[in-house]
C-alpha cells in the first residue's frame, strides 16, 4: 500500500515539475537534486568583469566559508559565477531555473535590459527577506549591516518591493548620485570675480535665473548666447528621474516621497508635493529656448548637454572651446562627463550639486543597482554570509580596486581615496557626507492597460507643460492640469501594484 503511495506520488511530483519547468523564472524547488554548486550572478560591464571572482577567492578565506563547510560536512564546494550582459546573464539565469536549481547571489536590477527578471521574483515572492541579515554584525567590525548604509538608501521600493511593512529584500549594491552638472570656471562661492554665485536654495536659484532673464529677454532665441545664458536645460525629459524626487522630498519630507512611490490616494494633491511639484513646472520660466526641439529630437540630448559646455572646435585631435555655455545647469548623473568626453574642451571643469534646498532640507536623487537571494536557491544561509562580507570594509576595498566604485557604506566613502578610487569620482560623492539619498524606484506594478506611467510624470513635461503651445498658461494652471493628471494615472497603477 506504501509502496504504491510512493510511486504515485513520484508520478505526481515528476509531472508538476515537468509543468512547472516550462515556466522558466518560475520553477518551483524539489524538481532537481540539491544544485553541487554556490552560483552568483551579476552584469560584467561599466563595473568591470573581475570584482567577482576577487570576491569569492577572499571570502573562501574567511571563518565564515570555513565554518559552513565543516558545519554541513563538506570538503569544499564549487563557484559558479554568472556574468556577461544583460541578456546574456538572465538567459543563463533562466536556463538554470529550467534544470530546477537557482542562483543564491544575483546582482541584478529592475528593468533589466527589457526584461523583467526581477519583477517576476517579486511579484512570485521569490526573493528572501534579509530584515533579520541587517541586523547581523559584520564579522571583525562589531557593527550591524543596517548602521554601515549611507543614509537614505534603503527606503525606497527597489529595496522594500512591498512596502514598508513587508521589509527588505533586496539591497543596494552599487549607487551614483544625479543632480545638476555645471560649468565649474563660471561659478565660485560669494559670486566675485564676475562669477555667479551659485545657488543652494530655491529662492537663490529663482533669484540667478530672474537675473538672466532679465540679461537675456527672458531666453529669446535671439539674445541667449554664451555670455548671455539661461539657467536651465535637460537633455530629454527622462532625466527628470533625477529632478522629481528630490524636488519633491526637498519640500515634502523622505516619507511623503514613500507615499508618492507607493501610488498613494490623493498624495499629488498634498500641499508639500504639490510645492515641489511647483518648482520642476516653474523651469518653464528658465529653460533654454531650444532645450524643448533639442529633447524630442533624435540625438539632440547630447546638444543639450552640450550646451552647459558651450561650442567647440576640433583642431589636431584637440577639443577648443569657441565660445562658453548658452545653459548654466543641466541635470544628469555621474556618467555625464565621459558621455561628452570626445567634445569636452581641455581644461573644462564639470561642478555637481543636489537639487536646491527646500524646507524640508536637501537630498540627493540617487540611482541604485540591487542584489538579492533567492529564495529557492540551496546556499542562502551561505549567501548571506557573503553579502556580509561584501559590505565589509574588506569588501570595499576589493570593489573599489577591481571596479573603481564605491559601494553605498559610509567606510567605502570614508576610505575611497585610500582604496585607490579616483579624485574625482570622490568628489562627486562627497555629496552623501552632506545630504541623504532619495532613490525614485516607484512600487512594482502588473502592466497598465494603455497607460504609461513615464509619460504621465516625465515625457508630458515636453508635450503639456514646457512646450510654445502652453507658454501663454501660467504655472499654477500648468501644475494643476499635471497634478490631475498624475493623481488619474495613479489611481490605476495603484490598484495594479504587486503586493
Amino acid at each position: 500500500m506504501h509502496k504504491k503511495e510512493d510511486v504515485m506520488k513520484k508520478k505526481i511530483i515528476a509531472l508538476l515539475c515537468a509543468a512547472v519547468l516550462g515556466l522558466g523564472t518560475l520553477g518551483m524547488v524539489g524538481c532537481a537534486k540539491k544544485d553541487e554548486s554556490f552560483t552568483i550572478a551579476f552584469l560584467s560591464g561599466g563595473r568591470g568583469s573581475t570584482y567577482v571572482q576577487e570576491l569569492v577567492d577572499e571570502f573562501k578565506k574567511t571563518d565564515a566559508w570555513k565554518n559552513y563547510l565543516a558545519a554541513n560536512d563538506l570538503e569544499d564546494l564549487e563557484v559558479n559565477i554568472i556574468q556577461g550582459g544583460a541578456d546574456i546573464v538572465v538567459s543563463e539565469v533562466q536556463n538554470k531555473i529550467n534544470t530546477g536549481k537557482y542562483p543564491d547571489v544575483m546582482f541584478l536590477n529592475y528593468n533589466m535590459g527589457g526584461t523583467r527578471l526581477t519583477e517576476n521574483f517579486v511579484s512570485n515572492e521569490m526573493l528572501v527577506n534579509l530584515d533579520s541579515l541587517l541586523e547581523e554584525q559584520i564579522p571583525g567590525e562589531n557593527v550591524t549591516l543596517k548602521s554601515k548604509f549611507v543614509d537614505g538608501i534603503l527606503n525606497n521600493y527597489a529595496i522594500k518591493p512591498y512596502g514598508e511593512a513587508k521589509g527588505v529584500y533586496t539591497l543596494p549594491a552599487f549607487y551614483s548620485p544625479t543632480g545638476l552638472w555645471y560649468d565649474a570656471s563660471r561659478f565660485n562661492a560669494d559670486g566675485s570675480d564676475g562669477k555667479y554665485k551659485l545657488p543652494t536654495t530655491w529662492d537663490e536659484f529663482w533669484l540667478l535665473g530672474d537675473e538672466l532673464n532679465a540679461a537675456n529677454g527672458n531666453n529669446s532665441a535671439s539674445q541667449v548666447d554664451g555670455d548671455h545664458p539661461s539657467l536651465f536645460t535637460y537633455p530629454t525629459t527622462g532625466y527628470f528621474d533625477s529632478v522629481i524626487p528630490a524636488a519633491v522630498a526637498n519640500s515634502a519630507g523622505a516619507s511623503k516621497v514613500m507615499d508618492m512611490l507607493a501610488y498613494k490616494d490623493n498624495i499629488w494633491n498634498d500641499t508639500d508635493v504639490k510645492a515641489g511639484l511647483r518648482n520642476v513646472v516653474r523651469l518653464r520660466d528658465y529653460l533654454s529656448p531650444t532645450t524643448v526641439s533639442e529633447a524630442g529630437a533624435e540625438g539632440g540630448y547630447t546638444r543639450n548637454q552640450q550646451s552647459v559646455i558651450g561650442a567647440t572646435s576640433v583642431v589636431d585631435g584637440q577639443v577648443t572651446q569657441t565660445s562658453r555655455g548658452t545653459a548654466l545647469f543641466v541635470p544628469n548623473g555621474d556618467w555625464l562627463p565621459a558621455e561628452m568626453a570626445s567634445t569636452t574642451p581641455a581644461g573644462f571643469e564639470w561642478g555637481f550639486m543636489p537639487l536646491p534646498a527646500g524646507s524640508q532640507g536637501r537630498y540627493v536623487t540617487s540611482f541604485i543597482e540591487t542584489v538579492y537571494l533567492h529564495s529557492r536557491g540551496d546556499y542562502n544561509d551561505l549567501a548571506k554570509q557573503f553579502l556580509l562580507f561584501y559590505y565589509s570594509d574588506a569588501g570595499a576595498k576589493i570593489v573599489a580596486e577591481e571596479s573603481g566604485a564605491i559601494i553605498p557604506t559610509k567606510n567605502a566613502l570614508a576610505k575611497a581615496a585610500e582604496n585607490g578610487i579616483a579624485a574625482s569620482t570622490i568628489k562627486l560623492y562627497d555629496v552623501y557626507n552632506d545630504y541623504p539619498a532619495v532613490v525614485g524606484m516607484f512600487a512594482s506594478t502588473e502592466p497598465v492597460t494603455g497607460l504609461v506611467w513615464n509619460d504621465v510624470l516625465y515625457t508630458e513635461l515636453n508635450t503639456k507643460v514646457f512646450n510654445d503651445e502652453n507658454s501663454a498658461k501660467s504655472i499654477d494652471d500648468l501644475l494643476s492640469e499635471w497634478v490631475t493628471r498624475l493623481e488619474s494615472a495613479s489611481d490605476r497603477y495603484r490598484e495594479n501594484i504587486i503586493a
